[in-house]
């Protein structure tokens, strides 16, 4: 059977993948909140400002992705210990490869968006919610993952993160009603490449169907563990089966390890 080309992506981003990607995320987004301390207003370096980067400041393509959402003393730890929950959370459960190459996608995508529309709209226009709508696109991915992983919404008040995502994302819909195009349209690109990655795991996020438990009180990743007994097919690195996921192709390898086309090894 001929690969999709989300296959073929896959495996190709295997040779670029990076692991542990969101963790050097957390780390300059760290790096850059001390800076800002140190000399308040450091960050409108970094901002994505079209008219800036036709003059050279080519950093500014993807130095944006580093601007923490908040610059509260207050608030930045649990914003960024929550950022790197969801890129430990989706390691664990996509790999490395498919995360790289969606998180990447994303930078891409909301780039391209944002400096075209704030060139065509004001020229010296400044999107300083790209960051957030990137990370809204990794909370969706991780709730589509662990619909039933829980939270505590103001270290008060336990819920599904299935409910905290779908909440969010209305949330920023509702917020970019009556904003300048390009905010509307840098959520939609992050909403299209979620949903470029992720539309196979969207029922579980929607709850229309269940793929099984994957909440983990104690606040520990795992690989899904929800296989049946009976299950003919297992992928040996993300644990999805031919129960929990009909559509999906399954090779086994010379060594007698089977896998599912999207994690299946180079030399397989």
């Amino acid at each position: 059977m001929k690969p999709s080309l989300n296959e073929r992506l896959l495996r190709a981003a295997d040779s670029f993948a990076v692991p542990g990607l969101i963790r050097y995320v957390v780390l300059f987004n760290a790096l850059v909140f001390i800076l800002h301390l140190l000399a308040p207003g450091y960050t409108s370096a970094l901002d994505l400002v079209p008219s800036l980067i036709l003059e050279g400041q080519i950093w500014r393509l993807f130095t944006w992705i580093f601007i923490p959402e908040t610059l509260s003393p207050f608030w930045i730890f649990f914003a960024l210990l929550f950022l790197l929950y969801l890129g430990d959370g989706l390691e664990t459960a996509i790999g490395s490869a498919r995360l790289t190459l969606f998180y990447v996608v994303g930078v891409v995508a909301c780039t391209v968006v944002s400096f075209f529309f704030g060139l065509w709209g004001e020229g010296g226009a400044v999107l300083t919610r790209a960051n957030t709508f990137l990370n809204l696109s990794l909370l969706l991915a991780f709730a589509s993952v662990y619909p039933d992983f829980k939270v505590l919404v103001f270290f008060v008040l336990p819920m599904r993160i299935q409910w905290l995502a779908l909440f969010s994302a209305v949330l920023m819909i509702l917020s970019s009603i009556g904003q300048p195009p390009v905010v509307a349209a840098t959520l939609g690109v992050a909403f299209a490449n979620y949903l470029l990655f992720f539309h196979r795991e969207l029922r579980s996020l929607l709850g229309a169907t269940a793929l099984g438990k994957r909440n983990h009180p104690e606040g520990r990743f795992r690989k899904p563990t929800t296989a049946s007994i009976e299950s003919l097919h297992r992928c040996e690195q993300c644990g999805r089966t031919d129960d929990t996921h009909p559509g999906l192709d399954f090779r086994v390898t010379s060594s007698g390890q089977e896998f599912c086309t999207e994690h299946l090894p180079k030399k397989a």
